[in-house]
């Protein structure tokens, strides 16, 4: 059997749930931190993959070095109405990410070219945030960073 030692010098904050710095709001520099994969949404009724995306912020200022998530789900079931949306929806939103990160161009993409998801770890890309709002496990409603969108030249 193995055992870890904890130092209990801090007491109480043991126990404290962590709390991150928030991104100010707006136009960041981030870093693809992760691989990305596709992998199982962890809900049992849930045919549906999803990709999720750590990124850490490039910016020269008291915003560097905090992080912000984001994820694509790849919808499984686009036989309903809100299937397909949400499909677009997610399709666009990687294809976005893609070309932000210059791991494809539009044209690109738009010809078919598969999106190579081993690429991305370790690009840069620019994007809007926000900040909104999630409720943790206990109800209590929480803020968090937001990637609203994600910036590349349209000009293509």
């Amino acid at each position: 059997m193995s055992l870890v030692e904890i130092d209990t010098g801090s007491g109480d904050d043991l126990f404290a749930p962590p709390t991150f710095q928030q991104l100010t709001p707006g136009k960041h520099l981030f870093e693809v931190a992760n691989d990305l994969v596709v992998e199982e949404v962890k809900k049992a009724e849930s045919d549906n993959n999803v990709i999720n995306l750590e990124a850490v912020c490039q910016d020269e200022d008291e915003n560097k070095g905090r992080k912000v998530w984001d994820r694509v789900l790849i919808i499984s079931d686009n036989t309903t109405e809100k299937g397909q949306i949400a499909q677009k929806i997610n399709q666009a939103k990687l294809c976005q990410f893609t070309v932000a990160c210059g791991v494809l161009t539009q044209d690109q993409i738009k010809s078919g070219s598969k999106i190579p998801l081993d690429e991305f770890k370790g690009k840069r890309f620019e994007a809007i945030t926000k900040q909104g709002t999630y409720k943790d496990t206990s109800g209590a409603e929480k803020t968090k960073s937001e990637i609203v969108r994600y910036l590349f030249d349209t000009t293509e």
